[in-house]
């Protein structure tokens, strides 16, 4: 069926659909399910420790013994700056969300992710098939993976990012258009020059590069995979789409949020992580952005608010989540995830078919 086969024979999958990684939004559950049809499902193991990260890469295999990724962020993300403590601005606004919620002090601003090297060392003594990365690769972690048997796998937002991810020995580029939600992968530039719409950077990728390029950003059904095979992409990465399957870990006020938003509802932010983001604009997002006062660095930014987006989502509260989610949200279909990568693979033969003339 699918005539390109150079990432399916990468990465051992039937069908050219990767289910993104999505940090906090994918577990052993969804990976299995996603596996197991035919794609290659995907556990972002950004905030895990060692210890719990091992035991989901085990309660994957539990559930598949199919090909699965692993994604983490690169080491130089965990830089943290101790003394870091937010504006007055910020401070202020956070004390008087607290209040409102009552939900005790702020917290210090802390480290919240990795660490890398721990986290990658367990990969490689799980065997994991596939490891993903993203915010720019380290060339001497490339060929480690490689040694313990892994293909590699890392996000650019311009064409320089894909050029330079192939000099270090990446198996293939995530061309992440600016449509796509949660953290931009841009690690070269200011993030504002890498917001390429996924139409017009796949294919400059696609001709720069030699390696396979997954096209990502605003995907959600067959038209968006035909469309970006159409443009030289060897595979899709699809985040948001999955986040309407049950298996997905999220709040259901998160997923109530999506289903009822549209294109217009996203934005890039700093506001929530300290990094810039897509995710449905709300009330935190709005009056933190309206501050016009320098954030702290990633991730203190996102530690910050930790205590304040716990109580939200215990409590169903939109206003106050980090709601990652792509432009293409308007098109989210609530489906069991084994079910939407068989309906995206129906339709994207019927589509194929009908272009085709057949």
């Amino acid at each position: 069926m699918w005539s390109d086969r150079r990432i399916l024979d990468l990465l051992a999958i039937e069908h050219p659909i990767i289910q993104a990684p999505m940090a906090a939004a994918s577990n052993a559950e969804l990976v299995g399910a996603v596996s197991e049809a035919g794609g290659l499902g995907s556990y972002g193991a950004a905030g895990d420790r060692p210890d719990r990260l091992r035991s989901v890469v085990q309660a994957i295999r539990q559930r598949t013994g199919r090909s699965f990724n692993v994604n983490l962020f690169s080491a130089h993300t965990e830089a943290f700056d101790r003394d870091a403590r937010p504006g007055p601005r910020l401070a202020e606004r956070l004390e008087a969300y607290h209040r409102e919620l009552d939900v005790g002090p702020v917290p210090e601003p802390g480290p919240l992710f990795g660490p890398a090297e721990e986290q990658f060392r367990v990969l490689v003594e799980e065997g994991v098939p596939v490891i993903s990365l993203h915010f720019g690769a380290d060339a001497a972690m490339v060929a480690r993976a490689h040694q313990a048997g892994a293909k590699v796998l890392c996000s650019a937002t311009t064409v320089a990012e894909a050029k330079a991810l192939e000099d270090m020995g990446i198996d293939a580029v995530i061309a992440q258009g600016a449509e796509a939600g949660g953290h931009r992968g841009t690690f070269t530039v200011d993030y504002r020059r890498a917001l390429i719409g996924t139409m017009a950077l796949v294919p400059q990728v696609v001709d720069a590069v030699s390696v396979p390029v997954i096209a990502a950003g605003g995907i959600m059904d067959a038209r968006g995979v035909v469309a970006a095979l159409a443009l030289g992409a060897s595979a899709v990465q699809m985040g948001t789409a999955f986040l309407g399957c049950p298996e997905a870990p999220i709040a259901a006020v998160w997923r109530d949020s999506l289903e009822a938003a549209g294109a217009e509802a996203t934005t890039v932010t700093e506001a929530l992580s300290g990094k810039p983001a897509r995710g449905i604009r709300n009330r935190y997002v709005d009056e933190v952005e309206a501050l016009d006062e320098p954030l702290l660095p990633y991730p203190a930014q996102y530690s910050v608010s930790r205590v304040l987006r716990k109580a939200a989502t215990e409590r169903g509260d939109s206003r106050f989540l980090a709601m990652w989610a792509g432009q293409g949200v308007g098109l989210i279909r609530r489906r069991p995830a084994a079910d939407l990568v068989n309906e995206l693979v129906a339709e994207s033969q019927k589509l194929l078919d009908r272009l085709a003339g057949a």
